[in-house]
């Protein structure tokens, strides 16, 4: 189904009509097609709907409109170092400036190879500004990944972070990079901690290059250029993301300005809960959609102070949260995992704390349930925040807030987005709690995948993004994620939801978390197998994996299908990607490998007997 092209004043007055006819005020017919009855308008006020604008500015327009008359608030604090918006436009100015002295223009795509540091984001704006495109790595990338990511956009130019400059330098003969500029998390640190720093972190050897220069030097060479500033041009790609690789390759996803000032604008729409003078603590990284866009230009762009966090240590997690008691907290599952249980925060009040939101990864149900106990229990008035996106989208494309944030659901689509359910494979639309794929449109949709238009007319089909997820929409509009289509095993010719295996699993008291994948079986194609990850208390001798195997077991047959047992139950600790998601590819390959080697001792033994 093609989507008719409406003007934004257009599909205003259609969301209108529809709002009025699920609230009972009109009478009218549905069709029990989510993406034509929109059943979630019913969750927005007239007002919201009606308000809801396309800025059409570039991001650093945006950013900067909105805080033009408050320019001396302060925008990021970083190591106690507090820089207001007057301040870091001034250093935007300054990145340009340098940029252009290295004759960076319009259309060029620089790396940013970056942890969340003040020099990451100016450079992001900077080039936003002039009309250049930044390509975000991530700093403990493989030398081979970050040489692909380079090659991949062809660029001329490297910010990276010092912990990278040795793998930058190795590939660099092979790369057509001519300039590196190293940055150390140091540079934007006050005088004080600066020096305490330098004293106890070992020093990091930069080897002397032409084609090197440190972030200090690079900036001191735009002193005599001048200022430039690209007007705004709708779709013009701003950033280049990189998806994860959990389950496949990874690609180049290509965003837009209009990507991320429309997620922002959407937000708004559904928690309108930030305010000027609010503080987020910015964990997420800034080389991720969810980072960048809902942790950083977000709440930038609201005048809510940036603190950013080069490098979380989740055991001195609690010393951030203590000393900056933030307003704001946006995270994986694990940073949320970490702080309920970390005992240092068991008699802190957080009453403080006013909107806490989980994306990244899917949050299981009894997790989701021990956090909001956990925030009710200390003071705090907040209520998990969940949704669902992926970098295709910027961050989040549904949202998961108040009245329509149901235990275990993602949520609404935001105000500006569409959503229909299909069946896997196909564009075929389901009806309401049928499970498929996940499509999603709208403006935060990306441009398409860089350099590679067999992957982008496979994902991006008459402006739907198909986005390889599976779920289902209820009655109400409400969004319910059940897995990765990648992720689903087929069994016996049925389909089994590793996720809803491992719900079951982790109810156990005993499992902290679990990772059920599909391995191969002769007659029923594929079997479910669990790596099963234990609290830290509990020690796993022979007696307890029996006594764990036995318990597990008669859990799943109380409450799975017999299609959903798992074949295999193993402990362990379960693999993570460097955004702390599981990963689904090496738990496959860990359980693999157990199994190979379980076969060939049962060989063994055989031989043995006779």
């Amino acid at each position: 189904m093609i989507i008719n092209k409406l003007t934004v004043n257009e599909q205003k007055l259609r969301d209108l009509h529809l709002r009025d006819i699920l609230i009972g005020k009109k009478y009218g017919p549905l069709t029990g097609y989510i993406s034509i009855d929109k059943p979630w308008l019913k969750y927005y006020s007239k007002e919201e709907i009606e308000s809801y604008v396309d800025p059409k500015m570039t991001m650093y327009q945006y950013m900067i409109s909105k805080n033009k008359d408050h320019l001396d608030d302060i925008a990021i604090n970083y190591f106690d170092r507090n820089i207001t918006f007057r301040e870091f436009n001034d250093m935007i100015d300054k990145c340009v400036c340098s940029f252009k002295k290295y004759n960076i223009k319009k259309g060029d795509i620089v790396t940013i190879c970056m942890p969340n540091t003040p020099e990451a984001i100016m450079a992001i704006y900077a080039l936003n500004k002039m009309g250049a495109v930044a390509n975000m790595v991530h700093p403990l990338s493989s030398e081979e990944e970050i040489k692909h990511f380079v090659k991949e956009v062809d660029s001329k130019m490297i910010i990276t972070i010092d912990l990278a400059y040795d793998k930058v330098m190795n590939i660099i003969d092979d790369t057509n990079l001519e300039d590196v500029v190293v940055v150390s998390p140091a540079d934007s640190m006050p005088i004080l901690i600066k020096t305490i720093y330098k004293m106890a972190k070992d020093k990091i050897k930069i080897i002397n290059d032409k084609r090197k220069i440190n972030w200090n030097k690079f900036i001191e060479q735009g002193k005599d250029e001048i200022v430039i500033e690209e007007p705004y041009e709708e779709d013009r790609l701003a950033v280049i993301m990189h998806t994860g690789g959990t389950t496949g390759t990874p690609k180049g996803v290509m965003l837009s300005d209009d990507n991320f000032n429309c997620m922002v604008e959407g937000f708004f729409k559904n928690a309108n809960n930030f305010s000027r003078g609010d503080k987020i603590l910015t964990i997420m990284p800034v080389f991720h959609g969810f980072g960048l866009c809902s942790s950083i230009h977000l709440p930038l762009s609201v005048g809510v102070t940036t603190i950013l966090v080069p490098q979380l240590d989740k055991k001195n997690f609690h010393k951030l949260i203590i000393k900056h008691h933030p307003n704001h907290l946006i995270g994986v599952p694990t940073l949320y995992k970490a702080l309920i249980t970390n005992k240092k925060l068991s008699n802190v009040e957080f009453d403080f704390l006013k909107y806490v939101v989980s994306g990244g990864d899917f949050v299981k149900d009894s997790l989701e349930e021990e956090i909001n106990k956990f925030l009710k229990d200390h003071g705090s008035n907040a209520e998990l925040a969940k949704g669902f996106g992926l970098s295709e989208v910027v961050a989040g494309a549904t949202f998961a807030y108040g009245d329509y944030n149901k235990v275990g659901s993602n949520g609404i689509p935001m105000v500006n987005m569409n959503m229909k359910i299909v069946k896997p494979g196909t564009d075929c639309e389901l009806l309401v709690s049928e499970v498929g794929e996940i499509c999603l449109s709208g403006p935060s949709v990306m441009m398409g995948y860089f350099n590679n238009p067999d992957e982008t007319k496979n994902t991006l089909v008459d402006g739907w993004l198909h986005t390889g997820d599976l779920g289902y929409v209820d009655q109400n509009g409400i969004l319910y994620f059940v897995q990765r289509k990648g992720n689903m095993i087929i069994s016996s010719g049925y389909n089994v939801y590793p996720s809803n295996i491992e719900k079951v699993i982790e109810e156990h008291p005993y499992v902290s978390r679990c990772a059920v994948v599909g391995v191969g079986a002769s007659y029923r194609m594929q079997v479910p197998v669990a790596l099963v990850e234990l609290k830290s208390d509990i020690q796993l001798t022979e007696d307890m994996e029996n006594r764990l195997n036995n318990e597990i077991k008669e859990l799943c047959m109380k409450k799975l299908n017999k299609y959903s047992q798992p074949a295999k139950i193993s402990y362990g600790t379960i693999p993570v990607t460097k955004l702390g998601k599981i990963s689904y590819v090496e738990v496959k390959e860990l359980m693999n490998n157990l199994i190979i080697e379980n076969i060939d001792k049962e060989k063994i033994k055989k031989k043995v007997r006779r």
